[in-house]
C-alpha cells in the first residue's frame, strides 16, 4: 500500500514548519541548505526559479493525510534525456523517502521518457545511500573530499540508473 505521493511544490508548502526543517542544521547536515539561513521570502522565489522550465520540484505528501513530509528536485537536461534528482524529507521515519524517490524515478522514466536518472549522497549520508541501493543505482564515482561538513572533508557518492536498468 502507497504511504507518500509527489505533488507540485506551491507557496502554501512554504509553512513554519518547512523553513525550520531547511534551517535545522542537524537535520541538514548533509545538505548544501545548512550554509543559508532561509526564509519565505528566498523558498518563494527558489519556488519561481522553476517556473516555465523542464526542472520539477515536488512536495512529498503522506497519502492518508496529505501531511507535508519533505520536498524533491528533478533537474532535467532536455537535450540528454536526464535528470539528477534530490530529495529532502523533514519528517523522517514515516518510510516515504524511499517510496518518494521511486515515485520520481517512475515519473521520469514513464512520463518524461528520460535515458538516465542521476542522484549523489554525502557518504556518511546512510539513509541515502540505502536508497540509492534499494532503487537499483549504480554507484559511477566519488568525488573525494568534495564537501566540507562540520567534522570535516567528506567523500560524495554519485549514482545513476538508465533506464534499461530500472525494474
Amino acid at each position: 500500500m502507497k504511504k507518500a505521493r509527489l505533488v507540485p511544490f506551491t507557496a502554501a508548502h512554504v509553512t513554519e514548519q518547512y523553513l525550520l526543517w531547511l534551517n535545522d542544521r542537524r537535520l541538514m547536515r548533509y545538505s548544501r541548505q545548512r550554509l543559508r539561513t532561509h526564509t519565505r521570502e528566498s523558498s518563494l522565489a527558489y519556488l519561481a526559479s522553476f517556473a516555465g522550465g523542464p526542472n520539477l520540484f515536488w512536495a512529498v505528501e503522506r497519502i492518508a493525510d496529505g501531511l507535508h513530509l519533505g520536498s524533491m528536485t528533478a533537474f532535467v537536461d532536455t537535450h540528454q534525456k536526464t535528470a539528477d534528482l534530490g530529495i529532502m524529507i523533514g519528517l523522517a521515519g514515516q518510510g516515504c523517502g524511499n517510496e518518494a524517490w521511486g515515485l520520481a524515478l517512475e515519473y521520469g522514466f514513464n512520463v518524461l521518457s528520460l535515458r538516465k536518472i542521476t542522484g549523489g549522497a554525502v557518504a556518511r549520508n546512510e539513509a541515502m545511500i540505502r536508497i540509492f541501493r534499494r532503487r537499483g543505482m549504480v554507484l559511477e564515482g566519488t568525488r573525494r573530499r568534495q564537501e566540507l561538513l562540520d567534522d570535516g572533508p567528506a567523500d560524495v557518492l554519485l549514482y545513476g540508473l538508465l533506464r534499461e536498468e530500472w525494474r
